[in-house]
């Protein structure tokens, strides 16, 4: 039996969806400045300093967003590897998108971007009532877009801005509600 985190937020089989710590951010400023992730994100490396960073980072932990919400993701050890979140939320259409970073490169390709992306969107549809959940991703950043598809995210379309190509994935509660209904459809 697994012990409950305290600020735990959800579990998967290999990871931990938890709220955001002031120790995080000394994680958080170094994947930041790294150019390698940021231009998975399409963003420059942070350039600010530690005592800057520290400064927002306690902002927003002390006074969150009610836009945008992003949690920690830890390994089954209880290593910090990366984080998940949801922004944009449009609570009249019941929707928002998703992002995740995976800051330590020894995690890439293992499967917990997956399944953080998927425990996270189990959450929004099951927990927070979204009817759909989606996301960005760069068109040539294919590790990325066979994640999001394994965890159920499908191409929706494409869109252009500062001079990258994104490609637009989405899920939908229906289709998480019917592959569900399928499982327990299909004989043992």
């Amino acid at each position: 039996m697994t012990t409950a985190i305290e600020s735990e937020v959800a579990r998967g089989q290999r990871i931990l969806l938890r709220e955001k710590r002031l120790s995080d951010a000394e994680d958080d400023f170094r994947w930041r400045k790294e150019p390698e992730l940021s231009r998975f994100d399409a963003a420059k490396p942070l350039t600010m300093t530690y005592a800057e960073f520290l400064t927002l980072y306690q902002e927003e932990l002390r006074y969150p967003s009610q836009y945008r919400r992003s949690f920690a993701v830890e390994d089954e050890a209880g290593c910090h590897i990366g984080n998940v979140m949801y922004y944009n939320i449009d609570a009249v259409h019941r929707e928002t998108e998703v992002g995740i970073t995976i800051g330590e490169p020894s995690y890439w390709g293992q499967g917990y971007g997956t399944e953080a992306v998927r425990v996270l969107v189990q959450r929004l549809v099951n927990e927070l009532g979204f009817k759909r959940v989606y996301l960005k991703t760069l068109e040539w950043n294919q590790r990325a877009r066979r994640a999001f598809a394994k965890a159920g995210f499908v191409e929706c379309g494409r869109a252009h801005r500062s001079g990258n190509s994104f490609v637009l994935m989405e899920i939908r509660s229906e289709w998480l509600r019917s592959a569900a209904s399928d499982e327990i459809a299909a004989p043992a």
